[in-house]
């Protein structure tokens, strides 16, 4: 959804202009930023089991680097695929990591476990099959970047459903929240599929 308009222009534009300057005076090359995603990723799963107000935050500071070292290597001239993969492969672990901590919430309060599982279970589903439908559409030549529960998405809702839990400290926030995911991811993984299936039969 975010993918290719102008608000991710905008951002972008930000990244370059106040962030990557700094990083680039404190010598930071963009693994070491994709690595601290992964950091963040783990705080953020601790507190989203924990204290989901802070499990946003640290979300979106994962996220904000994993959109921070991609700016970097560009600005350095460090786009290399081995950093692509190191970023694409840590990303996975990110969101595992994080939905992680989210069903230790749930089982600490012993809030709906069995129908949470499935949930996540489910999350975790989409979101794999949301990334290899690009991935290997790609592999065909062919772009594919329609969907709204792309990884920009999903990091930003994680993050908003956090601070929510602020002001109104509920599980049933969270649960909600899977359910949205669930039936986002999904959906996004499918639309992917009819929409390179039917790109390349047009092709032949």
């Amino acid at each position: 959804m975010l993918k290719g308009t102008i608000v991710e222009e905008k951002y972008y534009y930000v990244l370059r202009k106040c962030f990557v300057p700094l990083l680039m005076k404190l010598g930071l090359e963009p693994n070491h930023l994709s690595i601290l995603g992964l950091v963040f990723s783990v705080v953020a799963g601790i507190f989203f089991a924990f204290s989901p107000f802070w499990g946003g935050v640290f979300t979106l500071l994962s996220g904000l680097m994993d959109t921070l070292d991609g700016s970097l290597a560009r600005s350095l001239g460090k786009t290399k695929k081995a950093g692509a993969f190191l970023d694409s492969v840590l990303d996975r672990y990110t969101e595992l990591i994080i939905f992680l901590g989210i069903w230790t919430y749930f089982y600490r309060l012993n809030y709906r476990v069995p129908l949470v599982s499935v949930l996540i279970i489910l999350i975790l589903f989409g979101s794999l099959m949301v990334s290899y439908t690009r991935a290997r559409a790609e592999g065909l030549g062919e772009q594919c970047i329609v969907g709204v529960f792309q990884r920009g998405e999903r990091i930003i809702l994680l993050g908003c459903t956090g601070f929510l839990y602020l002001f109104y400290p509920s599980p049933n926030i969270l649960f909600l929240a899977l359910w949205v995911f669930a039936i986002g991811t999904n959906a996004t993984a499918l639309w992917r599929f009819f929409h390179v299936l039917k790109n390349l039969r047009e092709q032949e």
